[in-house]
Order: C-alpha cells, then structure tokens, then sequence
C-alpha cells in the first residue's frame, strides 16, 4: 500500500505510551500527523477538527475510556480504524468493545501487532469508501433506470421462472392492470392467448442463448379478455442477483390492421369486395399444380355480363357499380362462400369449382344462368335484364397453364354472345331537321341563327345559355352532390367523402362541373352555388349522423368564397340549426386560391375555426415553396394535386418531392391525402411515403349514394404477410 502522511488521533493519559506507538507507525514506514487528548473535551475538539485516519485509545483512563471515545467517532460519522491499544483488557471487555465497533485490539507489550493492524484496517477502510462511492453510483443508476423504465412508451415486465416480478407502468396500462401486486406470481405465460403458448414456450428457452433480444409476435390477453397483437422482445438479464428475463411489449394491433387492411386491398376488388383479377390468377396456378399432383379435378368459370356496358352509356358508371353490387351478391348466394370467385376484369368474372363432377358443373351453370336472366335491374324509371354468358374449362392433368385456361375459358365465354345488331347507316340531317330539334330543346332562335347553324350537328348543354340555366338550377334544385370516399391508409374507422357537384341535364344525365364552372365563374355564380352546395352538405351530413355514421365532408371553395360573409353566416346558422357538430366538416380551397389571396384566406381560416370547422388546402403539391407560406396557416388537411399521384410508380424525384411534402406536413400537425388514386400498385407507395389518406377512383367514382363500405379491419384478411404490390387494378 502506497505509504502517506498518516493523521493519527491518540487517545491515553500516558505521553510515554503515545510516543511509543508513534515510534512504532514510523518504524513501519508511516509519515505522521498526529494528536495526544485524554479527555471528552479534547478528544471533541480535536474530532470537530476532522480529518483523522486512525484514533488509537487506551481501554480506560481518569473519567474516560474507548466505549465513550468510541461512542464519540461514531456520533461524528468519522469513518477510520478505532483501535484499542492497552496493558490489559479482560476478555468480558474486550468482547463487548469488539462488538460495539472497536476494529482491533493491541496490547502495549505486543506493540509489534500494531503497525500490521493499522495497515489491514487502512485498506478495509479504504474498501469500504470505495463500496459506499460504487453503491452510491450504482443506486443512481438504478433511480436513472427506473425512471427510464417508468417512463418509457413500450411496456416492459421482469420474469423470474416464468413469472411475473417487475413491471413498469405502460405494462400495467397496456394489459389492464392497476398495480404490479395484481400481477406478482402471475405467469407470463397467462398473458398470451392459448393458440400462442407453443411458440411462446419455445421463444422462451431460446430466449437465453440469444445474444441480440428475440423478437417475435404473439396474440396477448388484456385483464379484461380482450386481445391484442403485440411483439415481444425477450432478453435474459440479472436482477438482484437473480437469472431473470426482461420482456419488452409493443401494441402491434393498429399495425397490424393496417398491414390486413393493405393485404385485403391488394387481393381484393374495391367496389365487389371479391378477388380481384391478380390473386385469382396466384389462386388457379396454385389449382393447377394440385391438380396435376394428385390427379383431381376442378373447373375455371368464366361469366360475362352483357348488359353492363350499355347500362354504363345510358345511366353512368355509377349506376353500373350498383349493377356489379348486386351481380357479386347473386354470384356469391349460387356459387356458395366456398367458391374462389374474382371480379376480374371490368364487366366479367372468374370463379374455380372444386369436386364436382361435370353434371353438377352443368347443372349449377343452368342454374346460374337461369336465376341471372330472371334478375332485373331497375334504374330511373328504366329496366334492364342483367343477362350473361358463362364459358367453362375443365381443370386436369392436360391444362397446360393457367393463361391457357383463361384464354380457353374467355374463347368459350365470348362465342355464346350474341351478335351485335348491324349498324344501320343514318342520312345526314337537312337545315330543316336542324332547326326543328334546336326549337325542341332550346329556347327559339331567329331564322339568321339557324342558318348559321345550318352544318352544324344537334347541341349539346354546353352551348346553351348557362347563365340562365345555372340560375333556374339554384332556384329549383336542378343540382346534384356526388360524394367520393376518402380511405385512411392507418386504421382511422371514420368516414370521410369529398362533396362533388353535379348539373341535372334535360335528359337527366349529370353534367359533371368542369363542363359549367367557367360560365357560373364569368357570370359571378359562384359565391351562390358554394352556398348551395354547403347547405346541402350540411343536411346531407346531418342525415347521416342521424343514422349512427360519423362521416365528415370536404366541401370545395371558389376563390371568391373566401370573402364572402354570407357564407360564414349561412355556415353558422346551418350548422346550428342541423345540430352537426362543426369538426365533421372541412372546406377546402385550392391552392392557387389560398396562396394569392393569402390575407382573405387567412382570416376565413380563422373564423372557420372560430365555428369548430376543419380547413383543407387541395390540389397543393405543383410548387413547393408555397410551402413555407402555410406554415401559420390553421390548415388540418393538405390535398396532394393529382398530377404528382398519376406517374408514383416510375418518377422517383416525385416520390423524393413527396416525402419532403409529407415530413413538412407532419411538423405542421397537417394530415395528407393522396388524390386520384387509380393502381392497387401505388397504395404501397402512398404507404411508406407516409400518407393519411387516398382517393380516387381505385376504390369509388363518385356517386350520388353514400354506401361505400369503408374496410373494417376486424374483418379483413387475417393473412399476416407483407403486401405483395403486384395487383392491378381493373376499375
């Protein structure tokens, strides 16, 4: 041990005896600094003093002795060697000294013990500062831990054979518990669902040969009985001494519907809810190759309805989406749920049979063919048959592939259509002809005016008087909402559309607006149809809510309904009087609008969110230092332009201008939607970008009918694969 000045505090009557075991800690090697007292008051003032590294005391002196001079180092929290060194001592006393913290005791005539005694004494001494310096870090950290663990997001517990020994409290609050005491000698092994204890047993005993933590999911069971998805992170760790195991829990369940909800929507066709053409083709490769491995037999249906194209040409494509509803349904009632049945292609369908013999293929195509020629479809007053044709492919050991047996089934399918009617050629029409279906559908012209239009064919709305006719519309209800459903891509259950405005033509067909905007904007309309359009909106939404549906609308704005003060009002009292509570509906304007007009758009934002609306800025995206001018914005809602949406999958500086958008939204606390959404291929993109929601015509054209069925993710695939973003879309 490294020799240094030793400060030595002697505590004996005797001179003599103190200068002898100085002589004796100097012969050892020891540089002195020491003190003689015999008396309690000396001996407190020179402990007040402090500093000292060893009191060496004579067992009994005049009125004082070691007891209370050891009673003194022990009130002055002195942490030093006491030794008792004397010329006699019995052994009664020397028993209870030792057992009242004396370190040692030397007798006088045995002085060659005391400089060996000292020296042990100094070094447990200094063994013992040490430990009291590792304990104290050691608490510390323990406290940082803790506090950490307390404060961590991600569940964490400690097991010790299996059961249950710390937790922190996200644990608690994620599995339903109020206090560890209700969980202490729980088995872990209770916390996860039956079907999951096998894997779970064998992820524990790999748990302790692993040197990175073991990370896998299982289904875990709340308190309550309610399940979750959750992945754990298992890792051996020592805990007071103790061989334990350290579980990190994450909730994967939102995740995890999502991951479903993405894999429902690669495999399936958004409007029918059946496969779409994609994975039916993955599902009749995988027929074929049993089939040829054990010799069974299956057959491919291919059916193709008639009717659908002309119904799509008279009534709209909306109308036809109906028509397709109601034909998925008929199929999927005759087929049976056992059925592999895809939508796959715009008006034609797939099915595959399995074990029926040929007569029961033949009869149940009868039937098919039978039940749909007696089904109808009715529409505006019109009837239409929803006739078809079915061509079947017997499934063998001979089928050469699965294009082979579409194409066959296709070829087989379209040879049972019926001809199409010759076209018969039309004389072209006479200035008389002319002029009389122009006086039959517009207002008169004078007899210059049809001779101008004298080579011209019969008009369309367009060329009508707009003005005139935009403002009966207003006047008598001559406009139409169309509503397009807005997707969350994170699990979000609430339904949102986006309000469309459409003309009812003569014919009762629907005028979509980009055909009467720019004339409703030259004759100043505008700011009047806005109003039309949110009042209509707002009893719409109220019908809805009334229902037990929590939708919301975004309503588009015109540039000059950002400072028009009726709107505000009329928004007020609608909303009052329909008892909508106002965070169900967003209006938005474009962008172009809200960035050159930035003052009128900023207060309307304001007072929007003065009511309880939410505010939206579409079409954004075409120059991004516009950006920065939103920032002080209340803006909940950024609408991403089309024209960045429709070239995702081959533009990569487009996806590289999408995530800087969609991390600048983010820091803003603006959600993101992606418009015009067309592939099933995008979604995945739209997806790791990061996006809130899409929208297109992938999932929904717009329609006057709110029944799109938003996915559910309790009901979708529970395949628990990555999406593979293969699919095409045939909508």
């Amino acid at each position: 041990m490294e020799k240094k000045i030793l400060r030595l505090l002697i505590v004996d009557d005797s001179p003599d005896d103190a200068e002898l075991a100085v002589a004796t800690l100097r012969k050892a090697g020891y540089m002195l600094k020491n003190q003689r007292v015999q008396d309690l008051a000396s001996m407190q003032t020179a402990l007040d003093k402090g500093g000292w590294d060893v009191v060496l005391s004579e067992y009994t002196l005049p009125h004082f002795g070691a007891q209370l001079a050891l009673d003194l180092v022990k009130r002055s929290h002195l942490d030093a060697p006491f030794i008792v060194v004397t010329r006699n001592i019995r052994d009664h006393d020397l028993v209870k000294i030792m057992q009242n913290g004396a370190h040692d005791v030397v007798l006088k005539n045995q002085s060659a013990r005391l400089a060996p005694a000292v020296q042990r004494e100094l070094r447990v001494a200094e063994e013992r500062r040490q430990l009291r310096t590792l304990s104290s870090s050691l608490n510390e950290m323990e406290s940082k831990n803790r506090a950490i663990i307390e404060g961590s997001r991600e569940a964490i517990s400690y097991s010790l054979d299996g059961m249950h020994v710390d937790v922190n409290k996200a644990y608690l609050e994620l599995f339903g518990y109020e206090s560890l005491a209700e969980l202490e000698g729980v088995p872990v092994l209770n916390l996860i669902d039956k079907s999951d204890h096998p894997r779970f047993k064998d992820a524990l005993r790999k748990a302790s040969s692993q040197n990175p933590p073991l990370q896998q999911e299982f289904l875990a069971i709340k308190k309550d009985g309610g399940h979750l998805h959750a992945e754990l992170s298992i890792s051996p760790i020592v805990l007071n001494g103790e061989n334990c195991l350290q579980f990190v829990v994450v909730d994967v369940s939102k995740r995890k519907a999502v991951e479903n909800r993405l894999q429902y929507l690669n495999q399936h066709d958004p409007l029918t809810g059946l496969y779409n053409r994609h994975h039916f083709t993955q599902e009749l490769t995988k027929t074929l190759e049993k089939v040829k491995k054990d010799e069974s037999q299956s057959s491919l249906l291919y059916l193709d309805l008639i009717e659908l194209k002309e119904i799509n040409d008279t009534l709209g494509h909306a109308a036809g989406d109906r028509l397709l509803l109601k034909i998925a349904r008929l199929f999927r009632e005759k087929l049976g749920e056992s059925t592999i049945l895809a939508r796959f292609s715009g008006d034609e369908f797939t099915a595959l049979l399995h074990g029926m013999s040929e007569a029961e293929i033949k009869e149940s195509v009868t039937a098919l063919l039978a039940t749909l020629k007696e089904t109808t479809f009715n529409e505006n007053g019109k009837t239409f048959r929803c006739d078809g044709t079915v061509g079947v492919v017997v499934l063998d050991k001979s089928t050469e592939s699965a294009l082979s047996a579409l194409n066959k089934a296709y070829q087989s399918c379209q040879h049972k259509r019926p001809p199409k009617p010759a076209a018969v050629p039309m004389p072209a029409p006479t200035p008389a002809a002319v002029a009389e279906t122009l006086s039959a559908t517009m207002t008169p012209l004078h007899a210059a005016e049809v001779e101008t239009h004298k080579a011209a064919p019969i008009l369309h709305d367009a060329a009508m008087d707009w003005e005139a006719r935009l403002k009966i519309a207003l006047e008598k209800e001559g406009f139409q909402l169309a509503y397009q459903p807005i997707v969350n891509l994170h699990g979000d259950p609430e339904e949102y559309f986006e309000v469309l405005l459409r003309l009812v033509g003569r014919q009762g067909e629907l005028i979509h607006a980009g055909e009467f905007m720019p004339a409703a904007e030259n004759h100043g309309l505008m700011p009047a149809i806005d109003r039309w359009v949110v009042r209509q909106s707002i009893q719409s939404l109220a019908a809805l809510h009334r229902e037990g549906r929590r939708a919301s609308f975004f309503v588009n704005l015109c540039p000059a309904s950002l400072k028009d003060p009726e709107l505000l009002t009329l928004l007020q009292k609608q909303i009052a009087t329909a008892r909508v509570k106002p965070e169900f509906l967003v209006l938005e304007a474009d962008e172009p609008a809200v960035t050159s007009r930035s003052t009128d758009a900023a207060m309307f934002m304001q007072a929007v969110r003065k009511i309880g609306c939410r505010f939206s800025v579409d079409n954004f995206g075409n120059n991004l230092a516009n950006l920065n001018r939103l920032r002080n914005m209340p803006i909940d809602f950024l609408k991403i332009s089309g024209s960045l949406i429709r070239n995702l999958a081959t533009d990569a500086l487009t996806r590289t201008s999408l995530k800087a958008i969609i991390d600048l939204a983010k820091a803003m606390n603006t959600q993101t939607v992606a418009k015009f959404v067309e592939k099933a291929e995008d979604l995945g993109i739209l997806w790791n970008l990061g996006f809130d929601y899409v929208q297109g015509n992938y999932f929904q054209q717009a329609d006057a009918h709110l029944d799109y069925e938003f996915a559910d993710e309790t009901t979708l695939s529970s395949e628990t694969s990555s999406p593979n973003w293969a699919a095409n879309s045939n909508r």
